[in-house]
């Protein structure tokens, strides 16, 4: 059928990649889905991406979502950036994403907190998903690896307070060691990673846990704090 050719080609063409139609869905279904889905958010970014540091191609913007010093984001093919985002890219680095890059709906990204102690940068590889109301804070750099799976509700915060010592904790300095996720990590849902932390490729971070220090690659993890029971 017509319909299946043009949601093929839509699928393909918008996402990197071939995927068939399931037969249990009608091919116009998930044509008017994807259109309810992409077309306005097509119209938005094209609009956007005139402004940004640098935009390789197609950029998806939900309603709602909010770029502040959109001349330090950068942008790969087939990014999607979901209904009421939340972007603040003033940094040393800015945010670079790669291709085919999914961010769901509520994503929220800061960098600088103070003026005089501006944040690092945040970078995502290709073919990424980061689930809906993710926080993404990097005073320190975030390192994002190629084919990633974050879940709903993960917290990546790139910065510590320091309170040892006598006196109050308001006003002290901050470290910012940064983050790195390697490539093709499983993040699942409501996970916290604290600065300093390395997730070796290929993990997998079970959901809820609170991961406090660095993990080798291929490792199963879970707990508060974070613990690793196996490898893969």
């Amino acid at each position: 059928m017509f319909s299946d050719r043009i949601a093929s080609y839509l699928i393909h063409r918008f996402r990197g990649r071939a995927l068939a139609v399931s037969p249990d869905l009608s091919s116009m279904a998930v044509l008017t889905n994807i259109l309810q889905k992409g077309a306005a958010p097509y119209v938005r970014g094209s609009l956007v991406k005139l402004l940004l540091g640098e935009a390789r191609g197609n950029l998806f913007l939900g309603k709602g979502c909010k770029i502040l010093s959109k001349q330090l984001l950068r942008t790969g093919n087939n990014v999607y950036i979901g209904n009421y985002g939340y972007l603040d890219c003033l940094s040393k680095g800015g945010i670079n994403i790669g291709d085919n890059v999914t961010i769901r709906e509520g994503c929220w990204m800061q960098l600088t907190s103070h003026y005089d102690r501006p944040g690092a940068r945040i970078t995502i590889g290709d073919q990424v998903y980061i689930g809906p109301r993710c926080v993404l804070g990097a005073g320190g750099q975030i390192s994002i690896g190629d084919q990633c799976q974050i879940g709903a509700n993960v917290s990546l915060i790139a910065e510590n307070h320091i309170f040892s010592g006598e006196g109050d904790i308001f006003g002290r300095e901050t470290v910012q060691e940064g983050i790195t996720i390697g490539r093709d990590v499983w993040i699942g849902d409501s996970v916290t990673v604290l600065d300093g932390v390395v997730v070796g490729e290929g993990s997998v971070l079970g959901a809820g846990t609170v991961l406090t220090r660095s993990v080798p690659p291929r490792s199963v993890v879970v707990g508060v704090p974070g613990r690793v029971i196996k490898e893969r």
